[in-house]
């Protein structure tokens, strides 16, 4: 859950908090949830809630926290790994909320494309056709 709340928020504050209120908020309302639906899917439906009750301005911070900076050999090699993540969250943050919601489901919390159409109220169709054009425009706005 820390890995979509990192995706979802702008700093690891945040995110922390983020995670915290959904656990919160899972337990008052645990009677609701029905065994055969992924736990996941239910955890990440009552996160996205949160997010919007939070009303975060920013989903990807644009900036990495220090402590992400992976060592690189040096520093021409980390500039370069910095410059490449900051182009990425740009991207990432610059999609339509529908399709970054779906695109940061699947790809920071490894759910099924049920499971997230089950956390958004929304057909699998919907969820594959966003998927896919999150992707190609993630693509296009990376070869600019």
């Amino acid at each position: 859950m820390f890995r979509l709340a990192r995706a979802l928020a702008a700093d690891r504050s945040q995110a922390a908090d983020l995670v915290q209120e959904t656990y919160t908020r899972a337990l008052r309302y645990f009677g609701s949830y029905r065994g055969e639906q992924d736990i996941r899917a239910w955890l990440a439906g009552i996160m996205r809630n949160v997010r919007r009750d939070f009303a975060m301005a920013e989903m990807v911070s644009l900036e990495r926290d220090e402590t992400e900076v992976d060592p690189a050999p040096d520093p021409e090699a980390n500039a370069i790994a910095r410059d490449r993540a900051a182009r990425l969250r740009r991207a990432i943050a610059d999609l339509p909320e529908p399709l970054r919601e779906v695109l940061t489901l699947r790809e920071f919390t490894g759910l099924s494309y049920a499971a997230i159409a089950t956390a958004l109220g929304i057909p699998p169709g919907t969820v594959m056709s966003r998927l896919s054009r999150a992707r190609a425009m993630l693509r296009e706005a990376l070869e600019r």
